[in-house]
């Protein structure tokens, strides 16, 4: 067994009730979590060509949940848990995705001796899957079943620990004790309903937000899954992972930060951060989309209105109303004051469609029994979730996600080309895609939202007054295997600098796949949380591999590890090639190629290269161009080793990362890459 790995992963067959073991080192090369994940997909859900990949609620969907290798070890920030699997939420068809939730689930899991749970089929009736060290059980939950998620845990909870009081009291469990309480993930009301918008929902709000894979719970009539363990796992060096804490400790930490400093007894295991901080499992969510959904953060209606969410069992991201920050649009909606929220959605959505008069009581599209004169007000934000979970009403539609409610009332077309739907791509809510276009390219060749700060904030402006050419200097060293090339990070949009070394180049290719590599391996299969790492101004590559060789006592490099990410990266695309992605779907939505596209700079601008000079620049008009985007597809296309036809992972590149066994199923089916 490697050092980090428990060595096995529980797969639990709904429809069958069978459950056996997978063994983990058969995986390895997969670095581990979301890596081993997608191989597992790949094998069980892929290899066969027993179903064509587009259902999610297909019981032939694998859904696997995996802890990072680093889980339960001790090292901060990398307790996350990632899921992946044909995502519901996407448009217009469902792609392979991935997403991820913090908390304790990962830790107890591995703590429990399994490195991740691979669900499969469907159960005739609700059940949940108990998990107990080493035995996995199959529990009826007829009782839980329309329950919330925070009632379902509490249940949960007195049916494996009894009175156990979390810290207080000892349970005895076999030869062992422990204080825990059972970790568990699990779905609300509108997860059962099946709908794009669910989320799976840990402890009072560590939820996976991206891709919908609530609904794929509700499909398997899968309710949770509790896990309790008392073991441990095995370190090369547990005073390495020691000094590196320490080491850590002593770098600051700001990305992204919205929460107390001080770590909550409901925070994610182990952190070193505590933003978006829970202090108990009814904390409340404290992600900033929640924060947000009602808008008056910080309110006891803004908290009530982030508690409905979680107990629902809803996407704050799928289910946006206004977002965080606002663009000047040209013709924007006067109800707007000319502005338009830079992560708009399905709520304004609504709002857009009321205020034209065609959404309402008794107009062409029945808004009952949503009351949409209180669109503001936290009446409405409940009303909104009990619709969809009940999918009475108008939230039937809803339920279905924005998008495919816009076609069922016949106004997909129109609304997409007047930017009244604006998604940078794949029908997910907008994000930082401007001027981060390095963000709004994984959203097209990631199938979603990337989730992922890492750039944001590294190419700002330096709060120290740092001379813009020393700044990218220092970045660009740090960007392995790409280092060297200061043009990586280079936004120039328009006139042929874009083509040349700006955002349509070679260069911002090699910027993008940094991002997807690295997210792949270092976020997604060690399961660091992005907020935590990288940390591109300051301790990237240093600390991730002090973290990794203390723990798995690798003597690889960076590089190495970069180029597993690649791997990781090459096999998601390879899974989606199967399932019928070729280049001409990958286009974004019409507003991004149009003035209006721009979001905000909040980092202090970005890096503009033009006339020979560096600049920071907020960019606020930027908006793409269509043969711009082609040419910098085919540039990426290139440098993954995919053809630049239909985007397709080549043999070569296949053999090259150790896949021969992908190449010769996608050439037997006629999807391998020229």
């Amino acid at each position: 067994m490697a050092n980090g790995f428990t060595g096995k992963i529980a797969r639990v067959n709904l429809t069958t009730r069978e459950i056996s073991t997978i063994d983990t080192a058969k995986y390895e090369e997969f670095g581990g979590g979301y890596g081993i994940g997608a191989a597992i997909f790949w094998d069980l859900a892929v290899a066969p060509g027993e179903w064509d990949l587009r259902d999610p609620h297909d019981p032939r969907h694998v859904f696997p949940i995996m802890a990072g290798r680093l889980a339960a070890t001790g090292v901060p920030g990398a307790g996350r848990t990632s899921v992946c699997g044909i995502c519901p939420e996407t448009f217009p068809t469902r792609e392979f995705h991935r997403g991820n939730f913090g908390g304790r689930f990962a830790t107890m899991l591995k703590l429990a001796g399994w490195d991740g749970v691979v669900v499969e089929g469907r159960a005739e009736k609700p059940v949940w899957i108990n998990i107990i060290n080493d035995q996995v059980k199959i529990e009826e939950a007829k009782e839980l079943w329309g329950l919330d998620t925070w009632t379902t845990q509490v249940r949960i909870e007195s049916m494996v620990a009894g009175r156990t009081r979390f810290g207080e009291e000892w349970q005895q469990i076999g030869n062992t004790y422990t204080t825990a309480r059972p970790q568990i993930v699990c779905i609300g009301p509108i997860g059962e309903t099946k709908s794009s918008l669910a989320a799976l929902i840990h402890g009072s709000g560590c939820s996976s937000l991206v891709s919908g894979y609530g609904s794929v719970f509700g499909a398997k009539n899968l309710k949770a899954i509790s896990v309790t363990g008392t073991g441990n796992v095995k370190m090369a060096d547990p005073k390495g992972v020691l000094d590196a804490r320490l080491a850590d400790m002593q770098t600051p930490i700001v990305t992204g930060q919205f929460g107390s400093a001080i770590a909550g007894d409901g925070s994610c295991n182990p952190c070193l951060r505590a933003d978006r901080r829970r202090n108990t499992l009814y904390g409340g969510e404290t992600m900033c989309t929640s924060q947000l959904w009602l808008s008056d953060r910080g309110t006891e209606a803004a908290d009530r209105a982030a508690g409905a969410l979680m107990k629902y069992g809803a996407s704050s991201w799928a289910a946006h109303f206004t977002g965080a920050f606002v663009s000047d649009v040209p013709g924007a909606p006067e109800f707007f004051h000319g502005k338009v929220p830079m992560e708009t959605g399905i709520g304004w959505y609504l709002r857009y469609l009321y205020e034209q008069g065609v959404l309402g009581p008794g107009k062409q599209i029945e808004s009952a029994p949503l009351p949409m004169d209180q669109w503001g007000e936290l009446v409405f934000r409940e009303a909104f979730l009990d619709a969809i979970a009940r999918r009475e009403g108008i939230g039937d539609a809803i339920a279905e996600g924005v998008c495919e409610a816009a076609k069922r009332w016949g106004r997909l077309e129109q609304d997409m080309e007047s930017g009244a739907l604006r998604f940078p791509a794949w029908g997910a809510t907008g994000h930082w895609t401007m001027p981060y276009v390095e963000w709004a390219y994984s959203y097209l060749l990631g199938a979603g939202d990337p989730s992922w700060h890492g750039f944001s904030s590294a190419v700002g402006a330096s709060r120290d007054g740092t001379p813009i050419m020393t700044k990218l200097e220092r970045l660009s060293a740090r960007v392995i295997p790409y280092d060297g090339d200061i043009f990586m990070f280079n936004y120039a949009w328009k006139g042929d600098e874009a083509g040349k070394t700006g955002i349509y180049s070679e260069h911002k290719a090699k910027q993008v796949a940094w991002t997807r590599h690295y997210a792949s391996f270092w976020n997604e299969s060690m399961a660091f949380c992005e907020f935590f790492l990288p940390r591109l101004n300051t301790v990237t590559p240093e600390m991730e591999m002090n973290y990794y060789r203390a723990v798995t006592g690798s003597g690889c490099s960076f590089a190495d590890t970069m180029e597993t990410g690649r791997k990781i990266w090459t096999l998601e695309r390879s899974i989606r090639t199967m399932a019928g992605l070729s280049r001409e779907q990958e286009v974004f939505f019409p507003y991004m190629y149009r003035p209006g596209a721009g979001g905000m700079a909040a980092f202090g601008g970005v890096p503009v290269y033009e006339e020979g000079k560096w600049r920071w620049d907020d960019l606020p008009d930027i908006y793409l161009d269509k043969a711009g985007v082609e040419e910098f597809k085919t540039h990426f296309y290139k440098l993954e080793g995919w053809d630049t036809d239909h985007g397709w992972p080549t043999r070569k590149t296949l053999e090259d990362l150790g896949m021969k066994k992908v190449a010769d199923t996608m050439a037997s089916r006629g999807r391998l890459g020229a």
